[in-house]
Parts: C-alpha cells; structure tokens; sequence
C-alpha cells in the first residue's frame, strides 16, 4: 500500500492508493476514516482497480482545521472536489460513497457527468429529513455534543458500540475497536456539518451514470424507507436491499455486500 498525503485548500488531507488499474475513489461517512474499506479494498484489487481512499477533512489522519468554517459540508465537498483534481486522472473513476461519503459522491456525480463511471452509494444520505431524532438534535444543539465527544474516553465509546441490544451490527471486534478510534480523532467540530446538509433530492435525476444504491433494512441512523426512493429517481439506478443489516452494511455483512458491488462493477473495468 502506498501512502500520500496531498495538501489543499490551506489543509493536508490524507489518502491511501492501493492496487493498479481502473481508479475507484472510496468516500466514507461522518465520524469515520479509509479503514472503512478494509473489506472492499482487497476484492476491488483484485477484480482490477486501483483503489484511493481519502480521510475526509477533520477526520481520520487528515488535517484538523481550527477554524469553525471548515466544519461545514460545502467546505468539505469543495476541499474533495480540489483533492480530485491534483489527482490529475485521466480517465472515467468509479466512486463508492458511504452515508454523508455517498452524498460527496453524488453531488460529485451530478456536478461532474463525464468523470464518473460507475457509482455505489450505501446508506446514502442526500436530505435532511432521512436523519433521525438524534441527529435532529445534535443539529438543534451542537455545542453540547461537541464537549461531548471531547470528554467522552475511547473504551467508552467501544463499549456503546458493542451494546448491540438487537443484534443489527455484527461487528467484528477489531472494527468496533476501528469505530471508536476513529469517533475520537477526527475533530468535535464535525458536529456542525449535519445541520449544513443539503437536499439534492431534486437533483438526482440528473445522475447519468449506472448507479447500484445498498442499505441495510435496519439502518437506525437514517430512514431506510429513503433508499428505495433514491433508487427509483435514478435514471439508471438499482437496489440492493441487504436484510437485518444497520447503517454500515459494508462492515456488518462484508461478504454479502462485496458481491453485491463486484457483480455490479465487474472485472477488469478498463474493458468495459
């Protein structure tokens, strides 16, 4: 694996490059980092592609910056769509995008129709009115969750994600583990980009490219109700419905959702 580092707009931003071939850029959520590809990544490799992963703005080992106006999704999509340009690809990409990672790619796609091959979106948010009561909240209050993820210890926040009182996550432990880390070094002021989400909803008709839309049924973070709908206003959308899953299906069930994209994305991408 080889490990850059690319510096723009005033902030470093950290991304890992693995595998050569079709480049598929891989887009995780809010609190997240690139080891949310650990799964996907080795499948992708193999089926042909080269896979560049980003640590979004504030998060994982990219740059934290202090300055609150960077905590907004307008930012933070701005600051990706410059971090793909000093790429300098010069071909078609496929983009994976989970959750708030989903709707970078989708406004990715819809800003940019002739740089996108193929898109994958899991448990993509796209509007306001998929989050749920507690992400409602935290939007209403964000000073009092941000002191929140400041105080609260990393064993703690493991220990919450292990309380799978229905038995939804399935996690391995190592991921709870990943989880948890990843919750404690990306910045507090994350807080602040769900309330600055956009609702593109009117725009994804505009979406040309072949799109493969995957949700777990008992996703608690955003109504799963949402993913069939986003589904049918594809112009050349589908869905896969991965059952009992919650919000990180790519993580719960890899197995099942990495065939679900390899059958979508195919092998050897460069000669489709």
């Amino acid at each position: 694996m080889t490990e850059k580092n690319c510096f723009d707009v005033g902030a470093e931003l950290h991304y890992s490059v693995q595998g050569d071939g079709h480049p598929a850029v891989l887009i995780h959520g809010f609190a997240a980092s690139n080891y949310d590809w650990v799964y996907l990544t080795p499948e992708l490799i193999n089926c042909g592609y080269q896979v560049i992963a980003p640590d979004l703005i504030g998060h994982g080992n990219s740059n934290k910056p202090r300055d609150p106006g960077c905590y907004t999704y307008s930012f933070l999509y701005q600051h990706f769509v410059h971090w793909i340009a000093t790429l300098d690809i010069d071909q078609e990409i496929t983009l994976v995008g989970h959750s708030m990672g989903g709707l970078v790619a989708l406004n990715y796609a819809i800003q940019y129709p002739d740089a996108v091959h193929r898109l994958v979106l899991i448990d993509p948010l796209y509007e306001q009115n998929q989050l749920n009561s507690i992400f409602r909240y935290i939007n209403q209050k964000p000073g009092w969750y941000q002191k929140a993820l400041q105080i609260t210890p990393q064993w703690l926040i493991h220990t919450l994600i292990s309380l799978d009182v229905k038995g939804l996550i399935h996690y391995e432990d190592r991921t709870r583990q990943q989880i948890a880390e990843d919750y404690k070094r990306a910045s507090p002021d994350i807080v602040y980009i769900p309330g600055s989400i956009p609702d593109i909803s009117a725009n994804i008709i505009h979406v040309q490219s072949p799109t493969l839309v995957v949700w777990g049924t008992s996703d608690t973070l955003l109504n799963p109700k949402s993913f069939p709908t986003i589904v049918h206003s594809l112009p050349n959308g589908q869905g896969k419905a991965i059952q009992g899953a919650g919000h990180q299906p790519h993580l719960a069930r890899p197995r099942e959702f990495n065939q679900s994209v390899i059958d979508f994305l195919g092998v050897n991408p460069g000669q489709n």
